[in-house]
């Protein structure tokens, strides 16, 4: 029993799934087992691509004892719901972000698997990226001093079919469209991965949070500009810029940590990165940049260490925990452009709507 794969049940067969099933394609440790969604085309579809059962309902899915984990990849605003319904079958949850569009949702689906005694994780695969993790150890070796600054860029341009099918089209809806059952546009879609690959790379929490955004180009209820600037506990800087009418694209979405001793830059889907410097340390030279090139298996180690987690009856490295951080910041930056003036973390549930 210990070295079979753990069974994964995907609940929603839209723009993200595939994402997963490959990577569950790919992986030894978990591999996919059912899937469901409410569009019958889009189940059949993934189904017969993957060659598991499919169906619209998710009671068949959870029934299943060959399922032992599900990952959720429907709309934020379903989480709660469905991760309720998973923990009471007794499955372990693997959630993408956003964990919830508020704190009170994040903390029913956090409270829900404590309660049932099933592991809970948020699907945030960037910590995985080769750079991601190269950037870490050069901090922790102190490398890179104390982190003084964090750039955190996202440009990029959504066409207006994205608006109601995704970038795939897998599945026609207009939930992206709006603010209540989205939770927001560019900052909690996208940019909430790089706030969440800050945290875990370098540990700081933020504590202070700035934001402007607007609606300039798009005709949703969600903002398709926005920027923000965030004070880290250690003092640091952050700097953070996301948009989805940045007409043409700009280079690829970016992370950039400054520390007292150097900086270190790295693209998301490049798999390269770059260091700089003042002194030499951890085999790198002083003043010149040194490149490195990694493989991107970001969402297959993703899964194999939320599968060792699951079998091994201990927390997933990404817990619910940390996706509530993450939107916790989100909600702080929109708090903030809603108020228009500064906001202070921790949230508290009561106070997160915007």
């Amino acid at each position: 029993m210990a070295g079979k794969p753990l069974g994964i049940g995907l609940i929603g067969c839209g723009d993200i799934a595939p994402t997963h099933a490959k990577a569950l394609a790919e992986a030894t440790g978990a591999r996919l087992i059912a899937c469901m969604d409410v569009v019958a085309s889009s189940a059949k579809s993934l189904g017969e691509e993957y060659g598991v059962p499919h169906s619209t309902h998710v009671e068949e899915l959870l029934d299943r004892p060959d399922v032992d984990a599900v990952t959720l990849a429907t709309p934020a605003f379903t989480h709660a719901d469905l991760a309720e319904q998973a923990a009471e079958a007794g499955k372990a949850v693997l959630c993408e972000k956003p964990l919830a569009t508020d704190l009170r949702d994040a903390d029913r689906i956090i409270g829900a698997c404590r309660q049932a005694g099933v592991a809970l994780a948020t699907c945030f695969p960037l910590r995985y990226l080769g750079a991601a993790k190269w950037t870490r150890e050069l901090l922790e070796a102190g490398a890179l001093g104390e982190v003084i600054e964090v750039r955190l860029r996202n440009l990029g341009e959504k066409q207006d079919s994205y608006w109601t099918g995704g970038f795939s089209g897998r599945t026609i809806t207009d939930w992206r469209r709006s603010k209540g059952q989205s939770g927001g546009g560019v900052v909690i879609t996208n940019l909430i991965h790089h706030l969440d690959l800050v945290r875990g790379i370098t540990g700081l929490e933020v504590i202070r949070a700035y934001g402007e955004m607007g609606r300039f180009m798009t005709e949703v209820e969600v903002e398709d500009l926005a920027a923000a600037c965030l004070r880290y506990d250690n003092n640091a800087v952050g700097v953070v810029e996301g948009s989805s009418c940045f007409f043409g694209g700009a280079a690829e979405p970016e992370v950039v940590l400054l520390g007292k001793r150097g900086q270190s830059r790295f693209g998301l889907w490049s798999g390269r990165a770059e260091v700089y410097l003042t002194e030499a340390a951890a085999g790198l030279p002083a003043r010149e940049w040194t490149e490195r090139e990694f493989p991107d298996s970001a969402q297959v180690e993703l899964y194999e260490e939320f599968a060792a987690a699951v079998r091994g009856g201990v927390a997933p490295p990404i817990t619910g925990e940390d996706g509530r951080k993450a939107l916790e910041i989100v909600l702080a930056i929109y708090q903030s452009a809603d108020k228009r003036e500064p906001v202070s973390l921790p949230l508290v549930a009561e106070e997160d709507r915007v």
